[in-house]
């Protein structure tokens, strides 16, 4: 399968100097279309070294050990590199993301519910308040950007930089279905918690509203008791309840199908899972943010071995993680600890790129090398030559170039600089990275000083962020 590395380097990221030299790169700047000399991450081998040719629509036409190109072709060879898809986050609150993750209590909730409106004896977590200035959206996308995420399901947008899969415009020339992004599918956002009937909110979601739409990526189960689990008996059945209320709700409805992704789902009992293989729906793991508020996590192993597909999500920062970086951090941390490798690089890696895609139902258009497809890639330094493990456990000192439907988004100024004379660098300590803007969108510098103006939370750190939010189970 998969075995070869990678790193980045750094854009707006608050950095100390790495104790290695940056990988050098040959750059020569051309026009039309691009190619790319690295050590190249397909869907099922590794090109060690190979090239990708991108023509001048930003789309992917040559993959193999050489791609013949015209003469004046921009060329950036690079041999202590690995090139990736662009990582897709298929699940955040990006409003959220403004302040950061406050330390941790100790305390862990059985449901959702709990920590939303302090039910149950427990302490309201949710006493703070979403940021949707577009602004304060694009600085976080720039977040995620910068540690090579390309794409997102996040609920909000700012156009420019990732591709908002669950917004028209914000598909940055995917052609694909929008997303339908839903947290309450029970309608249940005042606090409804039931065990035994489906008594929720008056407009559930339905059988017809998930059949006619594209990915239909819902918050099911998200808990470890009785009453999270019931919400997955509700949203899979016509026949749990059929007593509706008077004012409308009340029956169960049954949405389990291809278009279904279920995020969270740590409830789901293997039974449950048996049901999620059998419609072929997907699911989304967020295994710091459930380990930080539940102490437990989706029984992803058990949801692997069925062929479930899977993808990766951070959340959101107040229990989450702050980049895909950090999230892949703990899925390779839970992986190792708790399943003995079971999982390993190739499928944590396959979780952010190709497997998201298709959660998303993207995978026709982004989230592997492959020919025909948009052009959202990232390369990462890889002087140890490591591949695939060195993907799944960058950060964004790591990154060097970005690049969405061919176009340079981030990268680092050595090379950069070579390309685009048009970029803006963001200066930090130990770093040297650029954003190169689309036309009429926010600056580096306008970015940088409304974050500061806001005290918006950091583009990122060397190490682990401060209060990082826990990736360790509880009774």
């Amino acid at each position: 399968m998969i075995g070869r590395a990678l790193g980045l380097a750094a854009v707006a990221v608050l950095l100390p100097a790495v104790a290695w030299a940056a990988p050098a790169c040959t750059v020569r700047r051309g026009t039309g279309e691009t190619v790319i000399r690295a050590t190249i991450l397909t869907p099922d081998r590794v090109l060690a070294p190979g090239e990708v040719r991108i023509d001048a629509a930003g789309r992917i036409d040559c993959v193999g050990a050489r791609c013949a190109a015209r003469p004046d072709a921009t060329r950036i060879l690079c041999h202590d590199a690995v090139l990736s898809p662009g990582f897709i986050n298929t699940h955040d609150h990006i409003d959220f993301d403004n302040i950061g993750p406050r330390p941790d209590t100790g305390e862990r909730y059985a449901h959702r519910h709990e920590w939303r409106k302090g039910l149950d004896g427990h302490r309201q977590l949710q006493d703070f308040k979403p940021d949707r200035d577009p602004l304060s959206v694009s600085w976080t996308e720039l977040r995620f950007l910068v540690g090579g995420t390309t794409s997102t399901v996040a609920e909000r947008m700012a156009p420019g930089l990732l591709r908002n899969l669950d917004f028209r415009d914000g598909l940055e020339g995917v052609a694909m279905t929008p997303a339908t992004y839903r947290i309450f599918p029970l309608d249940d956002a005042s606090g409804i918690m039931r065990t035994r009937d489906c008594d929720y909110g008056p407009q559930p979601a339905t059988h017809d509203l998930v059949a006619h739409g594209g990915a239909f990526l819902a918050h099911v189960s998200e808990g470890r008791d009785e009453a999270a689990r019931n919400e997955f008996r509700c949203e899979s059945s016509e026949t749990y309840d059929t007593t509706p209320q008077p004012g409308g709700g009340g029956t169960s409805h049954d949405w389990i199908m291809p278009q279904a992704v279920l995020i969270h789902a740590v409830a789901l009992t293997p039974e449950d899972l048996d049901l999620v293989a059998a419609r072929h729906a997907s699911l989304v793991w967020s295994p710091r943010s459930n380990l930080s508020l539940y102490g437990q996590t989706m029984k992803v192993l058990a949801a692997r071995q069925r062929g479930i597909t899977i993808a990766l999500g951070s959340d959101w920062l107040p229990s989450g993680s702050m980049n895909m970086n950090r999230e892949l951090a703990c899925a390779v941390r839970y992986d190792h600890g708790h399943l003995h490798d079971a999982l390993g690089d190739a499928v944590l890696w396959r979780m952010v790129t190709l497997d998201a895609a298709r959660v998303a139902g993207a995978e026709k258009e982004i989230g592997s090398i492959a020919v025909g497809k948009l052009a959202d890639l990232v390369l990462f330094a890889d002087p140890a030559h490591r591949g695939v493990h060195a993907v799944v456990r960058a950060t964004p000192q790591d990154d060097m170039l970005v690049l969405r439907g061919g176009r340079m988004l981030v990268g680092r100024s050595d090379i950069v600089d070579r390309l685009r004379p048009d970029c803006a660098a963001i200066a930090v300590p130990g770093a040297a990275l650029e954003l190169c803007p689309e036309p009429g969108r926010a600056s580096a510098a306008e970015l940088s000083a409304h974050a500061a103006a806001h005290g918006l939370y950091p583009l990122a750190f060397a190490g682990t962020p401060p209060d990082e939010p826990p990736c360790e189970t509880a009774p």
